[in-house]
């Protein structure tokens, strides 16, 4: 997975690893706290790159969804994109008490 993500950052050597690791810890515990299945966590493999990948790029700008510079706007976002949740929801179990 490490090596997946890699080649679409762009990344070449080893230097961002140990962050990339801990992206995907945390993309695997959201996952399985998000959908309450940890069977499905190897069958959701692409959803989690796509989550680290995302929150690589968000790094240093957390929040934060557009800005304009002349009107000086700032949008903020608090959530996945919609195709990262319609993966997740799909793979998500009821919970029942």
């Amino acid at each position: 997975m490490l090596d997946k993500i890699k080649v679409l950052l762009g990344l070449t050597d080893d230097t961002k690893d140990t962050l990339l690791t801990i992206l995907i810890e945390q993309a695997i515990e959201e996952a399985i706290d998000y959908t309450h299945n940890e069977e499905c966590i190897n069958k959701i493999n692409s959803t989690i790159i796509e989550m680290v990948v995302y929150k690589y790029n968000r790094i240093g700008t957390e929040g934060l969804n557009s800005e304009g510079y002349s009107g000086v706007s700032f949008s903020y976002t608090t959530d996945y994109p919609e195709s990262i949740m319609r993966a997740l929801r799909a793979k998500r179990k009821v919970r029942t008490i």
